[in-house]
């Protein structure tokens, strides 16, 4: 009976989360009417109606609302448990299914996985590349990395890094415009600026000594992918706010050149690995977590290698 029950509140918990029978079948891999099934029969042992039907939505009584506080501890007793049966065999082994940004993703997080799977074979990873803001347990995430701040309730971030921003353009661009020595001759350039759904970064934020400047840049072209402001830059299609971590050796060869190393960019992107809360964090977590964070270091490896080509005038 025990069991029965216990099994029937990780059924409502994940109902609750899910926010539908159809989503909350999926995540537990079963049929809907399997799930409506149980819900019947516990409101029926209970005798107390949990959830409001309805064709589009389902809605949660009172009594659903706090017996949901209760199936919540009972589905992390289990997630808990799991996590501790696992450590106890020391098997860094298994599925990670992880989110990252494309860009980040693809430049730091991906080479970092690779070293880990040399250290751990028996790790296999699911890594899925996207700038929206994640419903990590929509989307079946075990970890997401991530410069969102604001999270849902019931999760963790552990801070990655620290990325930092520099204004650049091309020597080609520069050629042919005037170059800016003031935060606010940029509004008389055409600038590339990085735009999505939930972010639109046309304010560009500066700080020399005790002054502070913010400028409303514009231009002709606009695009939701990091990496692709960077090469239109690079292309001469204008100036760039652009993060260090897209940043190799564009200073060296002479492909971008930093403009107004005197102000210093105000925006920063901490960067952050999330995961649910719980009390105990799986030890194949703690590794991966671990190695991303020995794998970019403080500073970022990719800020020491970008600090002898910073800070040098533009006549």
């Amino acid at each position: 009976m025990i069991q029965h029950r216990a099994s029937q509140m990780v059924i409502f918990h994940t109902l609750v989360t899910s926010g539908s029978f159809t989503q909350a079948a999926a995540k537990l891999k079963t049929s809907t009417s399997y799930v409506s099934k149980q819900i019947g029969a516990l409101e029926a042992e209970l005798n107390l109606l949990l959830v409001q039907r309805t064709t589009r939505t389902l809605v949660l009584t009172d009594a659903g609302q706090q017996f949901a506080r209760y199936c919540e501890q009972v589905f992390e007793a289990t997630q808990n448990a799991d996590a501790m049966m696992l450590d106890a065999r020391d098997d860094i082994s298994g599925t990670i299914r992880l989110g990252s940004s494309q860009s980040f993703g693809t430049l730091h997080i991906i080479p970092a996985l690779e070293v880990l799977q040399e250290k751990y074979p028996e790790l296999r990873f699911e890594l899925s590349l996207f700038d929206h803001k994640a419903d990590m347990l929509e989307e079946g995430l075990d970890l997401w990395i991530t410069n969102h701040e604001q999270l849902n309730e019931g999760y963790i971030a552990q801070h990655l890094a620290e990325t930092n921003f520099v204004v650049v353009a091309s020597p080609d661009y520069l050629l042919k415009h005037s170059i800016p020595h003031h935060p606010r001759e940029l509004a008389q350039h055409n600038c590339v600026i990085y735009q999505s759904k939930s972010r639109n970064y046309d304010r560009w934020s500066f700080a020399k000594d005790d002054l502070e400047q913010t400028v409303n840049v514009a231009g002709n072209y606009r695009v939701d992918l990091a990496e692709a402001v960077r090469n239109a830059v690079i292309a001469g299609r204008g100036i760039g706010y652009v993060a260090t971590y897209l940043l190799s050796d564009e200073f060296q060869s002479g492909k971008l050149i930093q403009l107004l190393p005197d102000w210093k960019p105000l925006q920063q992107m901490p960067v952050y690995v999330v995961y649910p809360r719980r009390r105990h964090l799986p030890t194949k977590y703690k590794v991966i977590i671990e190695c991303l964070k020995s794998h970019i270091g403080h500073p970022p490896y990719w800020d020491k290698k970008l600090k002898p080509w910073l800070g040098k005038t533009v006549t």
